[in-house]
């Protein structure tokens, strides 16, 4: 069973393992993801989830909704990635209070 992951960054361990020994390819470089990089695509799956939500959300108030369990799936990955974001952001922000405090 594969689970698709939410975010195109996060790749099953065995991929990861294969790119990084250099196993994956024809030798090229891998180039590793940025914290930046990382962030941002868990901000624009969190925006894309969210949008995906409010569609399903108004089809689903004017009964144009055919799959019920598509619809809670929708909700609920929008949720954990609402959730993850907000977290990683609160981490970040406590991060850098905790740097601002350290005394030289």
């Amino acid at each position: 069973m594969y689970i698709t992951p939410l975010s195109p960054i996060i790749t099953p361990l065995a991929e990861r393992e294969n790119s990084l020994s250099g196993n994956g390819g024809e030798g090229a470089s891998v180039k590793q993801p940025t914290f930046l990089d990382v962030f941002n695509n868990i901000y624009a799956e969190a925006v894309s989830t969210d949008r995906q939500k409010s569609e399903d959300m108004v089809r689903l108030m004017l009964g144009d909704a055919d799959d019920i369990e598509q619809i809670q799936m929708n909700l609920q990955k929008a949720e954990i990635a609402l959730e993850l974001f907000v977290n990683i952001r609160n981490t970040v922000s406590d991060a850098y209070n905790e740097i601002i405090r350290m005394n030289i």
